[in-house]
């Protein structure tokens, strides 16, 4: 999924349809980047991993028409699989904490910084420049949010509310005014048991981006470790009284508590990055946490696998595992190989939000059901496969047709 503009194409579109995600900031998606620095691949990679992966978790899940009961050792595939892939989400929202919480309101809207801190160093000291504006105006702040209110909430209502109000019309057969009531219930009430949750989600983080950008700014690189830090106590005393039968219910009143640390991580691991004997360190137990993150509904009675929307200490490296590892340690030597990539991350936030009615509706009664695992599997991957094509093809089309006229006629608009 990307993400819009400058909604750091974790949910939103790069430059135009870019963004998922969950994800811009101010042409965070284009081909370079502020100060004229190169766009950094990896994270077009990232974004198009965590995309695959949501398809995937998806498909393997039975949250699509792929659906059969699994025993044994499939079983344990399959649960491995899904809790692999559930890293999507907190991949989506890391690449948007990255690149939002670069926000400066009082430089005008959104810095970019390659590898300093936006109010930092030099500019923080002459006050910002010759860009700084007036401390007491709303204006940045009106056009921090307009710029992701095209990015990321204009190809939702498009796309959601398109594809929803069609549906009523020809799968339900409702009338037209009771297709628009449907979709405007959907549109606004899917808060937490909707398909595109992540997108009320990450529109709380965008709304809080300002604020939370300039606590990370204010704290700094001991600050930010620590408030790390303490969240991952925080999920490891949680962890540890539902695993002992004593759940924290107050701490579960909070909802995405965990994908806001996350939201933060992003940040924190490209400003304050560990060091390659750490990053190693961390690949070394990833499987290790894997397989603990896998193995606690087997080894603690009525618990369920703790990935997702839910922060624990053990998933929590798993994902910062797979993070690192496609953030610095992955490097597309071909340039045909990168220009691929910056284009498939270019729709994957529209691909987020198609994917999963074309599965239902179009493909998922189409495929032929499994009859054992390897029927399972290879159907799995098929279903798969016709997903993401149906949705690409969607997007290149929606996106170039709908879409960015759209949001280029709603840029032009003077805040």
């Amino acid at each position: 999924m990307t993400m819009p503009d400058s909604v750091s194409d974790a949910a939103g579109t790069t430059g135009t349809a870019g963004t998922a995600g969950v994800a811009g900031a101010v042409g965070v998606a284009g081909a370079v980047g502020a100060a004229g620095r190169p766009r950094d691949v990896n994270y077009d990679l990232l974004r198009v991993v965590a995309m695959c992966l949501v398809i995937g978790v998806h498909v393997i899940n039975n949250y699509m028409p792929v659906k059969m009961a699994l025993t044994g050792g499939a079983e344990t595939v399959r649960s491995v699989l899904f809790a692999l892939f559930m890293v999507c989400n907190p991949l989506f929202i890391m690449v948007s904490g990255r690149f939002n919480l670069t926000c400066d309101a009082g430089r005008l809207g959104s810095t970019h910084s390659a590898g300093r801190l936006p109010g930092s160093g030099s500019d923080a000291r002459a006050g910002g420049g010759a860009g700084q504006a007036d401390p007491g105006s709303l204006a940045p702040y009106v056009r921090y949010y307009y710029k992701r209110f095209v990015s990321l909430i204009v190809p939702y209502l498009l796309y959601a509310g398109g594809m929803g109000f069609v549906a009523y019309l020809v799968i339900d057969h409702r009338s037209v005014g009771g297709a628009v009531s449907g979709t405007l219930f959907d549109l606004f009430s899917g808060y937490d048991d909707s398909v595109y949750w992540f997108v009320f989600m990450l529109a709380g983080f965008v709304l809080a981006t300002p604020f939370l950008a300039a606590m990370m700014r204010a704290i700094g690189r001991s600050g930010a470790w620590l408030l790390i830090g303490l969240a991952a106590a925080v999920a490891a005393a949680e962890q540890i009284c539902n695993l002992a039968g004593y759940p924290l219910t107050f701490l579960q009143s909070f909802p995405w508590r965990g994908l806001l640390v996350y939201y933060l991580l992003g940040f924190v691991l490209e400003y304050y990055p560990p060091s390659t004997r750490m990053r190693h360190g961390l690949y070394a137990l990833a499987p290790f946490a894997l397989a603990w993150t896998v193995a606690t509904p087997y080894l603690f009675a009525g618990q369920q696998i703790q990935v997702g929307r839910t922060l624990t200490v053990s998933f929590a490296v798993v994902v910062a595992a797979v993070f690192l590892f496609f953030r610095y340690d992955v490097h597309p030597a071909s340039a045909r190989l990168r220009r691929a990539i910056t284009w498939l991350a270019g729709y994957s936030y529209t691909i987020y939000l198609v994917h999963s009615p074309l599965s239902k509706v179009l493909i998922g009664p189409r495929i032929p059901a499994p009859t054992d695992g390897w029927s399972y599997a290879g159907i799995s991957v098929l279903m798969f496969a016709a997903t993401l094509l149906a949705a690409l093809l969607f997007a290149v089309i929606a996106d170039t047709v709908v879409l960015k006229p759209v949001q280029r006629l709603l840029r032009k608009v003077r805040l």
